[in-house]
């Protein structure tokens, strides 16, 4: 009787057990629904941050920091402007500022999957900065343990053993009192030396510290996450990487990697429409940020969880089919699925209808758009040539010696510097429209013809013209009304640099118009 009692006893307690888990797994889940439907606070105050520091970047007279704080901003959310970015210091940066710059530029094309090309940056690098030697030393090795997991073998065994040097490296220049840092390096490297234990412990040393940021967070959590997979311990794994990918939308990270391994973790588990849900939402990250490899990633796992999913709704399926069958007639089976259909087909296309008209609303709303910044553009050449005029009068009154009407006209109205503002904020709005439009258009030209625009020189006069027609404004009279070149100008420019491409006018305006936007 006691044994009987015994067993009973812990049958309950396994079960309550098991309720716990999956109760501390919904609260984990809600916590992560939570941070999803933060998102676009969040992200609506990193765009604000990045406008602001795009208006300091156009007026400062030292623009090397502010691109700085932009690629910061981008490095770990858009590889493609955060590459932008980098030129943009590139082009600022003194000469004691370029080893930083390289190591930016290493890291943006390690996180966009160009493991080459990051690397014969970095195996040429040197500075006497000790504060870049540890950046140094930390990316060179996540790139080499990057290229030790896309290789196999005694090739990806070497890798390996060249990030351990380097991590090794790195430690020379942390110490206890970097807490976090310190400890993060010292668990990286029992990973990939085969430690997972000691790892484990230092890894949790890490998040006890002080972190120096969320995003660092997210990166200790997540490794910690894949030691406790590596090592059978799933349930922890989850905890960590759903903890990893709270961290990494309150830093609108797209780079990282912790919500594919929440839905890998998820659909191991057998919650296969919560993977679903997660997967697709790491493929938006991995789309928003632009790195094909990391697209590649997800796609991976991408089809076997939609695969299950479909299995598991026709099973449903199959399942309602013969319990309606058995509670019903086939002729009655028959109307009703007629009915359901014929609903079904009408919400669809009703929703059809509907998509297409906000379509189309969106494309004259876009028409609408470009339009009227033509037509601001034109106003203000207009008020530039007023200007002008008022130069000519004051002029005119003075040869007269007609000073009586000198009172009334502004003594600071120099045409020529106001245009000069003019073209420096045209060039800002279309570089912001149009990140990679200097790059984009250089393609189109053969090697020898590229232009190469000059120190604090955002366009020039060739690409002020055809950013504008990118823009919309095709007519020659618009675009010199707007720059205030002569229509002969703008038609020899046109001609001249169409001259300078192996395509034919046509081909070259179409592939012109394909530049993409920053929205794209």
């Amino acid at each position: 009787m006691r044994k009987h009692y015994f067993l009973l006893a812990l049958f309950c307690a396994v079960a309550m057990c098991a309720n716990a888990l999956d109760y501390n797994l919904k609260d984990e889940l809600r916590l992560l629904d939570e941070a999803l439907a933060e998102r676009p606070g969040i992200e609506a105050r990193k765009r604000a941050r990045i406008d602001s520091l795009r208006r300091a970047a156009a007026l400062a007279d030292e623009a090397y920091p502010v691109y700085k704080c932009l690629y910061e901003e981008y490095k770990s959310y858009n590889y493609d402007t955060a590459l932008f970015y980098v030129r943009r210091m590139e082009q600022e940066a003194t000469p004691a500022q370029q080893p930083e710059v390289q190591l930016c530029r290493s890291f943006v094309y390690l996180s966009g999957g160009l493991f080459k090309e990051a690397d014969d940056i970095l195996a040429r690098w040197q500075s006497p900065d000790s504060a870049l030697c540890l950046l140094y030393y930390i990316t060179y090795a996540r790139l080499l343990w990057d290229m030790a997991d896309h290789a196999e073998g005694e090739i990806g065994a070497a890798y390996n053993r060249e990030g351990v040097r380097m991590n090794e490296s790195a430690l020379t220049y942390l110490t206890p009192a970097d807490t976090a840092r310190y400890w993060y390096a010292l668990a990286v490297r029992d990973l990939r030396v085969g430690n997972h234990a000691r790892s484990i412990e230092r890894c949790h040393l890490s998040l006890g510290a002080t972190q120096p940021s969320v995003h660092f967070r997210a990166m200790t959590a997540s490794t910690l996450a894949f030691l406790y997979r590596v090592t059978g311990r799933p349930e922890e794994a989850l905890h960590y990487y759903i903890d990893a990918a709270i961290c990494d939308i309150r830093s609108s990270t797209n780079e990282a990697v912790a919500m594919r391994n929440v839905a890998e973790l998820l659909f191991e588990a057998d919650e296969t429409q919560l993977a679903d849900r997660y997967i697709h939402l790491a493929m938006q990250d991995a789309q928003r940020y632009h790195a094909r490899h990391r697209q590649m990633d997800v796609a991976q796992t991408l089809p076997i969880i939609e695969e299950q999913m479909l299995s598991q709704l026709a099973l449903r399926e199959q399942q309602a089919l013969i319990l309606l069958g058995i509670a019903t007639l086939l002729l009655l089976i028959a109307v009703v699925s007629i009915i359901v259909v014929a609903r079904k087909n009408k919400t669809v296309h009703a929703a059809r209808h509907t998509i297409n008209r906000m379509n189309r609303s969106l494309l004259e709303a876009n028409k609408l758009k470009e339009e009227l910044l033509g037509t601001l553009l034109v106003g203000q050449s207009r008020y530039l040539n007023s200007v002008r005029q008022y130069q000519q009068d004051v002029k005119q009154y003075a040869a007269d010696r007609r000073w009586a009407p000198l009172l009334t006209i502004p003594k600071n109205a120099d045409a020529h510097l106001q245009r000069m503002y003019l073209d420096r904020e045209l060039d800002s709005m279309l570089l912001t429209l149009y990140p990679t439009f200097v790059r984009d258009f250089n393609a189109l030209l053969r090697p020898g013809a590229q232009i190469t625009l000059k120190k604090d020189e955002l366009l020039n006069a060739q690409l002020r013209i055809f950013a504008l027609i990118r823009l919309g404004i095709v007519h020659n009279e618009v675009i010199a009304e707007i720059l205030d070149y002569s229509i002969n100008t703008v038609y020899n420019y046109k001609t001249r640099v169409i001259a300078q491409s192996d395509l034919s006018a046509d081909d070259f305006y179409h592939a012109l118009m394909q530049i993409p936007s920053f929205s794209r």
